[in-house]
């Protein structure tokens, strides 16, 4: 059985999604300021130039760790095999093997907002929504089980993260498909703990931060409510930038005393 010591201690090999920009941009940037020297780190997400960029960011800092790009479509979930060899093909494409770490993490990150320009009765287009569906929570699903297919040692630490929302549990108007969303990969993530012990799993909420996502809800919800709610926590400086929540989510890895697969919130909003 895995002892449970600060999880950026340990020499590790570390999949981000959503890595391009925003959250997922700052976590690959204060990870590869924190993981021990040789640690690899892989940024996914569909846009391979702002990858790239990332990618050079970290380089500029002179972080010693490994750093890999690799473009990923979340929602390709009509290929049967895109997930299932997404990282045995890119340990062998970088000449990286599993005993090279002592641990294995993961860090889902990739979502979108969904269209809340509607409200709940005008979602009509089954495609549309299931497209969704398939970005958020399928996908998500399938690159998991795709990770811990390769890492599957179970005498190495093994660790996921899971950032979320508090819109879990805070129903808000025009976010059906966000709130649906992340409720169901926190569900998913609490019953994989109780399947599996071994893996330790933390589900974070970020809170408001200043991303195209926050931006996207202010400019298109059809909720005045709501874009009224997002300007007042705007004013009062409730927004914040992304390195402030992912400051914090740094320091509860480096403490590593959460109960797993608890949900923990950087900053209450509701």
């Amino acid at each position: 059985m895995v002892r449970w010591s600060s999880v950026e201690t340990q020499k590790s090999f570390v999949a981000i999604t959503g890595a391009s920009r925003g959250l997922g941009r700052c976590i690959a940037l204060q990870f590869g300021a924190k993981f021990p020297p040789d640690s690899g780190l892989v940024l996914m997400a569909r846009n391979l130039e702002a990858l790239e960029s990332v990618k050079s960011e970290m380089i500029s800092q002179s972080l010693n760790v490994k750093i890999v790009v690799r473009q990923y479509d979340q929602g390709n979930t009509e290929d049967a095999d895109y997930f299932n060899d997404i990282f045995t093909d890119l340990l062998s494409t970088n000449n990286i093997s599993p005993s090279d770490f002592e641990q294995f993490m993961i860090v889902h990150n990739c979502a979108n907002i969904g269209d809340v320009s509607k409200h709940s009765l005008e979602l009509s287009d089954a495609k549309f929504v299931q497209k969704y569906f398939d970005v958020n929570l399928t996908g998500m699903i399938l690159l998991n089980t795709s990770f811990f297919r390769t890492f599957s040692d179970s005498t190495k630490a093994r660790v996921v993260v899971n950032m979320t929302s508090a819109v879990t549990s805070t129903p808000l108007p025009t976010m059906h498909l966000y709130c649906a969303g992340k409720a169901s990969r926190d569900m998913f993530m609490r019953v994989l703990a109780v399947e599996d012990p071994s893996l330790r799993i933390l589900t974070f909420a970020p809170g408001a931060s200043d991303t195209d996502g926050t931006r996207g809800i202010e400019a298109n919800s059809r909720s005045k409510p709501l874009i009224e709610t997002l300007k007042q926590l705007r004013n009062n400086g409730k927004i914040t930038f992304p390195e402030t929540p992912i400051s914090k989510l740094v320091q509860i890895l480096e403490e590593n005393s959460f109960e797993n697969a608890v949900y923990v919130e950087s900053d209450k909003l509701f």
